[in-house]
């Protein structure tokens, strides 16, 4: 399959038939069934069609019963529960040199990559398809600056653009700049708001182009997650063509290249085998302006991505984990879970109360030597109850026999 023969934009939706059509020698339709039954002038789908040829040449129940299909349950996935997914990404800088992963087997270790900052990506189901949020944060020059940027789009069941806004700021020379590009298809058109703000000065930019009648695919940066997503769990290979639009306006032709090959990358103490890599060329003017290479897994969840000539790497993977303090609940919070060990703790709990009661009443003498206690504490209110209580107690410890 390559990218000339699949295009999800020119997927038509084929409707499922809840009926079946009947033999002529078959019992005639109740009054309440007629309204199911296909006439010559009803529009048959193409299901029809081939649930009619199959009723023909259907296996026996007994065929049925003794076919081994050799299939897992785990193995199929509902294309639009897989395309709804929520990822979290580690943002590190590279400490020497640019990032390209040409070899074989590219190995990154913790003294290679300074984690900066983080990613988080969701998209979420709406009525009439996805809803995707992004947000990233990025600490700069040791912490002095930060950047980032948040996104926001929804596009239908064929990933065609409705609407999608995204913002980044940074900081270069003691200057905020912040760059801001609204997009969206209204009545064969789009528009696309752009803004350019450095400091207090802002500049605004509008621009409506007729896109009625074409085909092509248009998305922007949420877009591509979501093309990227489709294509690996589709078992795409080849080339991908779209466009998309940059936050300084311009609109780029892109090619997304899907390799056949794997490759066997680790990150950190993880190992990755057969992974898909994905390369993201931008043109302008057909030459290429930038060039990202994504790593995914067979269900599509990223592993990898970073740009050519830059020194940042997105992996969902971390490096050394410090092991936090684990609390460790009362025991009675983990008796309350098993009613055999509850009723043995209520047992010993009611076993120690009555002893203590007991050897309260063999020791009358303790009623008043405690509240003696509890009257100096309310009456010197001690910052430290337990260095008092010792202090106190100490007064009526036996003396060291002499030597």
């Amino acid at each position: 399959m390559d990218g000339k023969t699949l295009h999800p934009c020119n997927l038509e939706n084929i409707s499922n038939s809840t009926t079946e059509p009947k033999e002529e020698d078959e019992m005639s339709l109740l009054p309440c069934q007629k309204k199911f039954k296909l006439r010559p002038q009803d529009e048959i789908s193409l299901d029809s069609i081939f649930s009619s040829l199959l009723t023909k040449v259907q296996p026996s129940s007994e065929e049925f019963r003794n076919l081994q299909w050799n299939l897992n349950a785990k193995d199929f996935h509902n294309e639009k529960q897989s395309m709804l997914f929520e990822e979290k990404f580690y943002i590190s800088q590279l400490r020497d040199g640019d990032c390209k992963l040409n070899e074989e087997v590219k190995i990154f270790m913790e003294r290679e990559l300074e984690e900066v900052g983080e990613l988080h990506f969701r998209v979420e189901e709406s009525y009439d398809g996805y809803v995707v949020y992004g947000k990233s944060h990025m600490a700069k020059d040791k912490g002095k600056y930060c950047s980032g940027h948040w996104t926001r789009g929804k596009y239908d069941d064929k990933f065609k653009l409705i609407c999608e806004k995204r913002s980044e700021y940074d900081y270069v020379d003691n200057a905020r700049i912040e760059r801001t590009l609204d997009a969206r298809i209204i009545d064969d058109k789009l528009i696309a708001k752009r803004e350019t703000k450095i400091n207090n000065e802002v500049q605004r930019f509008k621009a409506v182009m007729n896109v009625k009648g074409r085909d092509d695919v248009f998305v922007l940066d949420g877009g591509v997650m979501l093309l990227m997503r489709y294509l690996i769990i589709n078992n795409f290979r080849g080339d991908f063509n779209y466009f998309t639009m940059n936050l300084f306006g311009k609109v780029l032709r892109c090619k997304l290249s899907v390799h056949e090959e794997r490759k066997n990358i680790r990150m950190f103490h993880r190992s990755f085998a057969n992974v898909i890599q994905v390369t993201n060329t931008q043109y302008f003017n057909d030459y290429p302006q930038e060039v990202a290479e994504t790593f995914f897994t067979a269900n599509g969840k990223i592993i990898l991505h970073f740009w050519h000539g830059f020194r940042y790497v997105l992996h969902e993977t971390k490096g050394f984990i410090k092991k936090e303090e684990r609390i460790v609940p009362k025991l009675e919070l983990m008796w309350r879970s098993q009613n055999e060990l509850l009723e043995q703790y209520r047992l010993k709990k009611q076993l120690t109360y009555e002893n203590a009661m007991a050897y309260f009443g063999d020791h009358p003498e303790l009623s008043d030597f405690l509240m003696d206690f509890v009257l100096n504490v309310i009456q010197y209110k001690p910052d430290n109850v337990l260095e008092f209580a010792v202090r106190f107690f100490q007064k009526f410890r036996k003396p060291s026999p002499v030597t």
